[in-house]
């Protein structure tokens, strides 16, 4: 009996040491890991040490092509964003926000590769498609002619390959211009001298004045991250009408050449509140069509972009709320420029489904 005893106390003090206890070879069942498609963690602490760097986007990818700009309507939105819920999730999923107005599972699920979610090109993609069978290259053919860009203005940024913290600045660059006022089309060699509008400044006179600031981004290994998620504001043109996402839990990351003269494999990652985006591509559909501003027609297809909600507008996920955020990732090259002049305000778009003013 003492034996007996002393057979289980060594299987017990064994169990401490190993997952197998005596007598068994199975080991319990591990969850799979949901890290999925994240940006690099932080480097050690190293300050800026050099003059840093204006990265202007010279091309964006929405999602109906690869990074190649090569078509790939059907999946090419599986490669942009983040796995911002820390969940990879599928059809059979039960730890997610509830599907909005009916919507099926299968409708906003599977995430994309790695648990990249991206439902904005999983689903609200399709409805841009109808309007401009090729978005992205319509926008990149703007920004080469000098439309517009979006600007990262890095502080301290040297010739390392880690940094950390890095200020970084960004900003909406207006039409670029020359000498004399006209329209003229980049160079991309460094000496674009690109406008800023003041629409995202504090203080439409103070260049610094940035509303999006990012004063925890990093470098690691050459690549850029934003740090700490923020909001930003795109403003992009589908047919000649202009779409506004607001992006929320917003995290951005590139990767630059050796030079730091131009980053490959840029994503803006984030969240676009439901009803927001309703609101504004309802404008867009409405410009493009004024009949489609109200009718069964347009409520169908706002029932479609609720539908595609997948998401909390914080970035979590609650499975006792409905879901009111679709998550968005983009794609993104860039090269290096030099931020110009504040430009003039903005004329503010009409809103075309908006009801005519009285005795109008």
């Amino acid at each position: 009996m003492l034996r007996s005893h002393l057979t289980v106390a060594g299987c017990l003090a064994a169990a401490l040491l190993s997952v197998t206890g005596c007598g068994s070879t199975e080991t319990p069942e591990t969850a799979p890991d949901q890290t999925g498609k994240v940006p690099p963690k932080p480097p050690a602490e190293h300050p800026g040490d050099g003059p840093g760097v204006v990265i202007a986007i010279d091309k964006l990818f929405l999602g109906e092509t690869n990074r190649d700009g090569s078509p790939n309507k059907t999946n090419g939105w599986k490669q942009y964003g983040f796995n911002l819920d820390g969940k990879i999730s599928t059809t059979e999923s039960k730890d997610l926000c509830k599907p909005a107005a009916g919507a099926a599972p299968a409708t906003i699920y599977p995430d994309g590769e790695q648990g990249i979610d991206n439902s904005f090109g999983k689903n609200i993609l399709s409805i841009i498609l109808g309007l401009e069978p090729a978005p992205s290259t319509a926008i990149n053919e703007s920004i080469s002619e000098g439309s517009f860009t979006v600007m990262f203005d890095i502080q301290g940024l040297g010739s390392g390959t880690e940094y950390n913290p890095l200020t970084t600045r960004l900003y909406a660059g207006a039409e670029l211009v020359d000498a004399t006022g006209a329209s003229m089309a980049p160079k991309w060699d460094g000496t674009d001298m690109w406008p800023v509008r003041p629409e995202l400044l504090n203080d439409p006179t103070d260049i610094t004045s940035s509303k999006v600031v990012f004063p925890q981004s990093y470098v690691v290994d050459n690549t850029w991250v934003s740090g700490t998620p923020g909001s930003v504001n795109l403003s992009l043109s589908v047919s000649g009408y202009a779409l506004n996402l607001t992006i929320s839990q917003a995290t951005m990351s590139m990767d630059f050449d050796a030079d730091h003269k131009g980053a490959v494999n840029g994503t803006i990652a984030g969240v676009l509140e439901t009803e927001v985006l309703i609101t504004e591509l309802k404008k867009v559909v409405g410009g493009f069509q004024p009949s489609l501003c109200e009718g069964s027609t347009i409520e169908g297809i706002l029932n479609q972009i609720r539908q595609a909600s997948d998401i909390m507008k914080d970035g979590t996920q609650d499975p006792a709320q409905t879901c009111n955020g679709i998550s968005i990732g983009l794609g993104f090259s860039g090269q290096a420029v030099q931020l110009g002049d504040i430009a003039a305000a903005s004329e503010p778009q009409p809103d075309p489904c908006a009801p005519a003013p009285a005795g109008g």
